[in-house]
């Protein structure tokens, strides 16, 4: 193509997750002849926002469900990992983490909604069917989460009465116990 005059180019990306979170992506032209074409361009992964941002993102449900949920994890030492538009909410042991969820604000593509970390417990945690089925179990018995493939999710789009958001809540507890008590792989 370049003989008939075309100029074309190829061009190879990588995407990388660091131990940090940090996601990085690389680009790195592998065709064309021209030494300025040929290098390595990274580019640095999207600034990450932390609760504050977080509440502010949401609408006057979203903040009802997450202040409620941000006060058990404390209450709970339970662990934050922040992305650029959500966050993990995680249970620490032995200096590992397993995710018990994931929060998303309305502009995401996940809109205002929490989607459970099923794929952590099974990675990380001794019994993880055991763990999974007491999860799974527990939150269509709540009523509010939804199948979305291998995991399930909640989308906030309403007014929820706090007992049914205390309800979520001791299913997160019953959960935290349960991967305590199996242990890690």
């Amino acid at each position: 193509m370049r003989e008939k005059g075309l100029d074309i180019y190829c061009a190879r990306f990588r995407y990388f997750k660091t131990k940090n979170g940090e996601q990085i992506i690389s680009l790195e032209f592998v065709v064309g002849e021209e030494e300025f074409i040929r290098k390595k361009v990274q580019t640095a992964s999207l600034p990450k926002i932390d609760e504050k941002q977080f509440l502010n993102s949401l609408d006057k449900n979203g903040k009802t469900v997450f202040e409620k949920i941000f006060d058990f994890s404390k209450k709970n030492n339970l662990i934050y990992r922040w992305g650029s538009k959500g966050f993990s909410l995680n249970v620490g042991i032995d200096n590992e983490h397993v995710t018990l969820l994931f929060g998303y604000p309305p502009m995401s593509v996940f809109k205002q909604s929490i989607y459970t970390g099923f794929e952590m417990i099974t990675k990380k945690v001794n019994n993880p069917e055991k763990v999974v089925d007491f999860y799974k179990a527990q939150i269509n018995n709540f009523g509010y989460f939804k199948d979305a493939g291998s995991i399930s999710k909640w989308i906030i789009n309403k007014s929820y009465p706090e007992g049914e958001i205390n309800e979520f809540l001791n299913i997160l507890e019953k959960v935290i116990l349960k991967i305590k008590e199996n242990g890690l792989k």
